[in-house]
């Protein structure tokens, strides 16, 4: 989290580096609301607190004023707003290596697609979090019989990026008895880290992921190909890819396997068997793979 505190205008960043370095060492986001509370969400709990550093109700949490979420604004973007263009339109500023600002505020929509923010109300900081052996047990059932495609799900901020990152660190550097040519369609920045170099992973990033993952399947013939929040468009552009050797490795927000089944893209390609293997995540990053059967 202390790696949040240079993007941070120098109020707040004060206050943050006064919180205990326990807490700091589980936070995985920041959130600062323009003249409200700003929080930080420590192992899935949010928590407020004070110019001093230390943990407090709601009423009494620390509030950034417009000028400091201007400030961070323009330290996440380097001063370069103009250059995030593409990105903000989908809500969201990629910094550092694989970190991510959400943003939210007064829209701006031409032709019916948000253009842009004529004021931003929020940002949310998420740090990057890589833990190289996270992923195990999941790359050991997803090489056990042959490379077989997985389907990760959790509601938000779980780890799903955390445990696609660890999959694809595992799967292209040996670890598992041998090194697969792993490809990683990374839309938003977060996925394809510096750790990653050091395997045979090729990835193409802030492109569309139907786009990403089309380039990767016809140029570099990955053996695996990992992607992050499918979404109905990028179902229909995986299946035309499964059932050609690649195992397919990705994410979707999701409670429980009743109410992914319940959403008819997720539904149509798991009643293809297009995801042998469903592996849940759930609290303090712990996660279950099983079988689908069809």
């Amino acid at each position: 989290m202390t790696r949040f505190i240079p993007y941070l205008p120098a109020r707040i960043g004060l206050a943050v580096s006064k919180l205990p370095k326990e807490a700091l060492n589980g936070a995985t986001e920041l959130r600062l609301r323009a003249n409200a509370p700003t929080s930080l969400t420590i192992s899935g709990k949010n928590r407020c607190f004070n110019e001093n550093g230390r943990f407090c109700g709601v009423d009494k949490a620390l509030r950034a004023d417009d000028k400091e979420i201007a400030e961070c604004l323009s330290l996440i973007s380097r001063s370069s707003m103009y250059s995030f263009g593409d990105t903000i339109k989908q809500g969201y500023i990629p910094f550092g290596e694989g970190c991510r600002a959400g943003l939210c505020g007064q829209g701006i929509v031409r032709d019916g697609a948000l253009a842009g923010f004529s004021r931003v109300y929020g940002i949310n900081l998420r740090l990057k979090r890589f833990i190289g052996d996270y992923g195990y047990e999941a790359v050991r059932r997803i090489t056990e019989k042959g490379l077989r495609s997985a389907l990760v799900y959790s509601p938000p901020n779980k780890g799903k990026t955390t445990l696609l990152k660890s999959i694809a660190w595992l799967l292209s550097n040996g670890s598992m008895g041998k090194a697969y040519k792993v490809a990683v369609a990374d839309e938003r920045g977060e996925l394809f880290v510096p750790e990653l170099q050091n395997g045979l992973v090729d990835a193409v990033c802030g492109v569309k992921k139907t786009k990403a993952m089309e380039l990767l399947c016809r140029s570099m013939s990955p053996e695996v190909l990992i992607c992050d929040e499918l979404s109905y468009e990028d179902g229909a552009t995986l299946s035309e890819y499964m059932g050609t050797g690649v195992a397919v490795i990705a994410s979707i927000h999701g409670q429980t396997l009743e109410e992914l089944k319940s959403r008819p893209f997720v539904g149509a390609l798991l009643g293809r068997c297009a995801f042998p293997l469903l592996i849940g995540i759930g609290d303090n990053y712990g996660y279950e793979v099983e079988e689908w059967v069809c």
